[in-house]
């Protein structure tokens, strides 16, 4: 690592720490009110659990995450905020959202274009490819990035880490990662409980690396993503598996609770939203022409 990319991650990351008064990434005490049980929700009139104002059909204390393939998810909170992180061509048109956040300035990280409402853009990289801090909040969704590269030259393509801090859950975005993660960003990542990985293997980490920065970590729940062939996630979980339980999902939408978490890191396999591109459970080895 070059002497200016290191003095820039770590600036980066002073900035970071500096502002944690005014913005927390995964405050701990958030999580202990929430999980204080239903009479909290009772308090504001509305049962634990029961469906939120605004159509959502996820209740107070559920969130849930979208994935559109690639590198794409729409994350929500029980309250109907949405995030889009990474929106690419795959992104339903016409997707509503309160926020979008760029990891990266590929076309197929920052199709902005794609999402309605006129959300607010949060980019992570200036245009001149270097990172910019972003710590916003939106509506009950704390959104913050940490300073990051597409190699292990932090001085070379900047690359966002977005975590996004729900109340009760924290989940982090690696984007187009290229590097183990430095000391400083494993404390701010300590308290993570979901992140999503980027496993193509060929312009991110190799497996070996990428197993060492989910170690580094800890998350309970592991989403790969950012690969278009869905066989590439049955490369992983064998890479992976005997490691990790290898949790395979019926649906792109993944709805997270606290209490669903497991108890140490498992990695959940969320089938690829193209139905033409996943004909086939991998997991079970037969046909599927749904």
């Amino acid at each position: 690592m070059s002497r200016r990319g290191l003095t820039g991650i770590v600036l980066g990351l002073a900035v970071l720490l500096s502002a944690q008064a005014a913005v927390a990434i995964c405050n701990p005490n958030v999580v202990k009110t929430l999980d204080a049980g239903p009479h909290l929700a009772r308090s504001v009139g509305m049962l634990a659990g029961a469906t939120a104002p605004g159509g959502a059909d996820i209740g107070l204390g559920q969130y849930s995450v979208r994935w559109f393939g690639h590198s794409s998810f729409a994350i929500r909170s029980g309250t109907g905020t949405r995030v889009v992180a990474d929106p690419n061509f795959d992104v339903t048109p016409g997707i509503t959202a309160d926020a979008v956040t760029v990891s990266n300035d590929h076309y197929t990280h920052n199709n902005v274009e794609a999402v309605r409402g006129e959300p607010l853009v949060l980019r992570g990289i200036t245009l001149d490819q270097r990172w910019q801090p972003v710590r916003r909040k939106v509506k009950d969704i704390v959104v913050v990035n940490l300073p990051s590269a597409r190699s292990y030259d932090f001085s070379r393509i900047a690359n966002s880490i977005f975590v996004f801090e729900m109340g009760s859950l924290c989940l982090a975005h690696l984007g187009n990662i290229g590097h183990l993660l430095t000391e400083k960003q494993v404390k701010l990542l300590r308290r993570v409980d979901v992140m999503m990985v980027p496993i193509d293997a060929r312009n991110n980490l190799g497996f070996g690396d990428l197993v060492k920065v989910i170690e580094q970590v800890k998350p309970p729940i592991v989403l790969p993503m950012h690969y278009d062939n869905p066989y590439q996630a049955e490369y992983f979980a064998s890479h992976i598996n005997g490691r990790y339980p290898v949790r395979p999902q019926a649906d792109s939408r993944l709805v997270l609770t606290r209490k669903m978490l497991p108890k140490s890191t498992e990695l959940f396999i969320l089938p690829h939203p193209n139905p033409y591109a996943a004909r086939r459970r991998w997991w079970g080895g037969a046909d599927d022409d749904r």
